[in-house]
């Protein structure tokens, strides 16, 4: 049988391309939602976690943002926060209307800067349906960060990026 299924979902009008894996042997299970940070895309090594989440018991489900990877959006590799934050509730809405998923029992798991985006959705929606949050690294506030670090560090890292 196989785990991975190709999926598509609507964000904003535009389809962004993801994958979901079921759980072996499981009919309602819950769904842990995953993105990549910063740039990253789903071929990045997240089918290496959706795939250890199954073998717990849950569904996975893997998407990329909007204008990176297998989704739609012209220009390619923008970076728009808002937008990124919509393709993570049009993502949650599509996971809760799977039949395989049980809709009452959503997690998200998010790294570096999608992270960020997971803690940012779970307190600014209240969706009671997302009942837990996996930040991994979390990248909050680039400005925040800056300060903390110092001037000469700041101006460093940016000039290294």
């Amino acid at each position: 049988m196989r785990i991975r299924q190709d999926i598509q979902f609507n964000s904003e009008g535009l389809k962004c391309a993801g994958w979901f894996f079921k759980a072996p042997g499981m009919d309602k299970a819950p769904c842990v939602i995953l993105a990549h940070g910063f740039c990253g895309v789903k071929e990045m090594r997240l089918d290496a976690y959706a795939e250890a989440f199954t073998g717990a018991g849950y569904h996975a489900l893997v998407f990329d943002y909007r204008h990176f990877g297998g989704s739609e959006g012209d220009p390619r590799l923008i970076l728009d926060i808002r937008k990124q934050h919509q393709d993570w509730r049009a993502a949650i809405r599509f996971a809760k209307k799977l039949q395989e998923v049980d809709s009452h029992r959503i997690a998200l798991w998010g790294t570096s800067f999608s992270g960020g985006h997971v803690l940012e959705i779970a307190a600014t929606d209240q969706d009671p349906d997302i009942v837990a949050i996996i930040s991994q690294a979390p990248h909050m506030n680039g400005f925040a960060t800056a300060a903390a670090s110092g001037p000469v560090h700041s101006i460093r890292l940016g000039t290294a990026a």
